[in-house]
Order: C-alpha cells, then sequence, then structure tokens
C-alpha cells in the first residue's frame, strides 16, 4: 500500500535522475554535454531569496546554470 511506502533516499533520488537522462534521446544527451544532475535535500538561503519563497519546501526543483549560444545557420 502507499501508506507503507518510504520516500526515497537522497542517493536514491539522484540515481533515478541519471536513470532517467540516461532514457533520453542519443542526440538530447548529446546538446547537454557537460551538464551536472546534482540532488540535494534543500536549496540555499540564496535561491530561497532569489525565488522569493517563504520556506524550502515552496520550491520542488530547479534548473541552474547556464546555456551555451547556439550557432545560427
Amino acid at each position: 500500500m502507499w501508506t507503507e511506502a518510504k520516500a526515497p533516499s537522497l542517493a536514491e533520488m539522484e540515481a533515478m535522475a541519471h536513470e532517467v537522462f540516461e532514457r533520453l534521446p542519443k542526440g538530447f544527451r548529446a546538446l547537454c554535454e557537460g551538464v551536472i544532475i546534482r540532488v540535494d535535500d534543500f536549496p540555499t538561503d540564496e535561491v530561497l531569496d532569489e525565488m522569493e519563497a517563504a520556506s524550502e519546501f515552496d520550491l520542488l526543483g530547479l534548473f541552474s546554470g547556464h546555456r551555451p549560444a547556439v550557432p545560427q545557420p
């Protein structure tokens, strides 16, 4: 039953993220070269302030980083 289910650990969540990433199409993964997948318990205070979040539970996911310029045809 779902009431007996346990939340996954951070290590399990990170492993799941990597497994899902590996199932994405090869062409898409190639465009993601250098992407780091990282799972943290909670966002930093700086992120909470930037997102104007009242609580660490207000933010359930976040992409952080920059996109390199894509050459125009």
